[in-house]
């Protein structure tokens, strides 16, 4: 029973962590992206040190979690590039509350300036969304409309 909660935590999380790699899937909020990065790592470890039978005690499992917690970090540290942030909510969906066009805003780390985007944004549930982009100069006028929300102000440099 559980080694299967461990190879069910690790496909579920190993997809969340493709599924927003690859496609239009999103996971806004940097802790639980960490969370899931984490879990899907030191659950596939373990799945592996299981099938060639080298952990089997809970210490070793635990140094296990030790090292994969800080090789994680040090993949986060060294490689995050700074989240997506909405600066402002262009248009709302007329059927929708949770569908959106918004514009937003990444800040590069080790780097001076920001990249801009405009995209549809369709909110499944809090730090995680759908988006895809979108062309604001070919909107159905009668499915959206403009309410300009200010949602983050623009840093001060």
């Amino acid at each position: 029973m559980k080694n299967i909660i461990i190879y069910v935590l690790f496909v579920i999380t190993a997809t969340l962590i493709v599924v927003n790699r690859f496609t239009g899937f999103y996971i806004s909020d940097y802790r639980l992206h960490f969370v899931l990065l984490f879990i899907a790592a030191s659950t596939f470890v373990i799945v592996i040190g299981h099938l060639f039978k080298k952990l089997k005690t809970a210490k070793s499992i635990l140094l296990t979690f030790i090292i994969v917690g800080a090789l994680c970090f040090l993949k986060a540290f060294f490689t995050w590039g700074g989240d997506w942030k909405t600066e402002t909510i262009l248009y709302r969906n007329v059927d929708s509350a949770h569908e959106t066009i918004d514009m937003q805003l990444r800040g590069d780390r080790f780097a001076f300036g920001y990249k801009k985007r405009y995209v549809k944004i369709y909110r499944l549930m809090p730090g995680m969304m759908w988006t895809s982009h979108v062309d604001t100069l070919n909107l159905d006028r009668q499915k959206w409309f403009r309410v300009d929300e200010q949602v983050n102000s623009r840093p001060k440099f």
